[in-house]
């Protein structure tokens, strides 16, 4: 069995919760945007997959809730997920959220990391935050999104009207906001925002 394999399918490796990035994209009635990112990941050179749960390659859905690939960065390759999260109830008022997260026990192993505390202080290797950062600008660059976050579990923390109003930033995680969101944002709040455009 290779090695991106024997990873992909050790299940003790798939624990830890995630390190991800998590994208507020659009309305939950536009799907199309989904498929552009998803199409986007698959086209990546260093990007393997989609696979099934016994490492079978099979063709991307946007349909589906999650997509298996592997990426292959510098002379590691590490598996990662990418989610649809469409919230429909209501549909008028729900969004699309399009995520992807590496297991924090994968990324340890793969990296041979030791002694890490993610919940209080994730020390993600800068390979992977390079690659989610490049990640991010690139789907934005495909569609304009609402809310990007980076950071340990942050899948559905907050919105990008979470930062219209005075709220607590559990974490201190950094938020990516394009230059025509920032007039709606509190003032206060601009301190944990990086604009991009």
């Amino acid at each position: 069995m290779n090695k991106k394999k024997e990873i992909f399918l050790n299940e003790e490796l798939r624990c830890g919760g995630f390190y991800e990035l998590c994208i507020q994209v659009c309305p939950s009635s536009n799907m199309e945007p989904i498929k552009k990112y998803t199409d986007y990941i698959k086209s990546l050179s260093n990007i393997e997959g989609p696979f099934n749960e016994d490492f079978e390659l099979v063709n991307t859905n946007i349909e589906n809730f999650v997509h298996q690939w592997i990426l292959n960065i510098n002379k590691y390759s590490i598996p990662f997920k990418t989610y649809n999260i469409h919230e429909n109830n209501p549909i008028e008022t729900g969004f699309n959220w399009f995520d992807v997260s590496f297991y924090t026990s994968t990324i340890e192993k793969v990296f041979e990391i030791k002694n890490q505390n993610w919940t209080e202080n994730p020390k993600c290797p800068e390979l992977l935050n390079e690659f989610l950062r490049k990640i991010m600008y690139d789907l934005n660059d495909i569609y304009k999104f609402k809310l990007a976050m980076i950071d340990f579990e942050i899948s559905g923390e907050y919105y990008l009207s979470d930062l219209t109003t005075d709220f607590k930033n559990w974490t201190n995680s950094k938020f990516f906001i394009n230059s025509r969101e920032t007039h709606l944002i509190l003032e206060k709040n601009i301190k944990y925002i990086e604009i991009i455009n």
